[in-house]
């Protein structure tokens, strides 16, 4: 099995990217590899066992929707959960770490399970564009990093 793993740093506090995390109205907001996508139909039932679902809608008005259950939630520091796209057969987890330092937050995240590099790669580069898109919504040009 393959991994990819993306982390960034952003100027937010460590409390405030948990909600990112974990509340519908901004997971939807942001959980999406570009501003080319719509916004991402969310929901959430954030406990041990819960099921998430996420809906994206890409540019040609195609639906990409993914869900899981909630394996572990230390808040605010670590989320764990599975993720299967709709129509495969294969689970996949995710661990998102939060780190904080000087009211900065660290979001590093380990997508394991994968089936190929290929996969791997291109969940990288989605899980890149969503750390974007967080950036985008959320920070000013001045604080983007």
């Amino acid at each position: 099995m393959f991994t990819a793993a993306v982390d960034r740093t952003f100027d937010i506090d460590i409390r405030t990217m948990w909600s990112l995390w974990t509340q519908a109205e901004h997971l939807g907001a942001w959980h999406r590899p570009s501003q080319a996508f719509g916004p991402t139909l969310a929901t959430v039932d954030l406990r041990p066992g819960g099921a998430y679902r996420l809906e994206m809608i890409d540019p040609t008005g195609d639906v990409h929707a993914t869900s899981g259950v909630y394996v572990e939630i230390d808040e605010p520091h670590r989320l764990v959960f599975t993720w299967q796209w709709d129509g495969s057969d294969h689970d996949t987890l995710v661990d998102v770490r939060l780190t904080e330092s000087d009211g900065r937050t660290t979001v590093s995240i380990t997508h394991t399970k994968l089936i190929d590099q290929a996969e791997a790669d291109l969940h990288a580069e989605g899980w890149i564009g969503c750390l974007a898109m967080i950036a985008d919504l959320y920070l000013d040009a001045e604080t983007a990093r």
